[in-house]
């Protein structure tokens, strides 16, 4: 999973324009405000901005989340169906980014 976020990342998969387009949150008709694109959830919280994508199955929760302007990933896989792994996520990503603000 961390390969493939590299090769999103890096534009080796296919190209950025395509990529910019799938990660576009779509319009819908009555003017509501959508946050999901061709396959990927935007994500726009806690100072952490990009796209990812969950999934999971009995005794499985999984998620990643990409900052394509940091150029930086994030992949929770767990064994585990009770566990938030979308806001494991956004936490481990906001350390990375250094939008964490440790607790004084």
């Amino acid at each position: 999973m961390a390969h493939f976020e590299v090769a999103m990342l890096s534009d080796k998969l296919m190209q950025r324009t395509t990529r910019d387009l799938m990660w576009t949150p779509l319009k819908p008709t009555d003017g509501s405000k959508d946050n999901y694109g061709l396959g990927w959830g935007t994500v726009d919280k806690d100072g952490v901005r990009g796209v990812g994508h969950s999934g999971g199955q009995q005794g499985t929760s999984t998620y990643f989340i990409m900052d394509p302007e940091h150029r930086a990933g994030v992949v929770v896989l767990t064994n585990m169906d009770s566990l938030d792994p979308d806001q494991l996520a956004l936490e481990i990503m906001k350390v990375l980014l250094g939008k964490d603000t440790p607790a004084k």
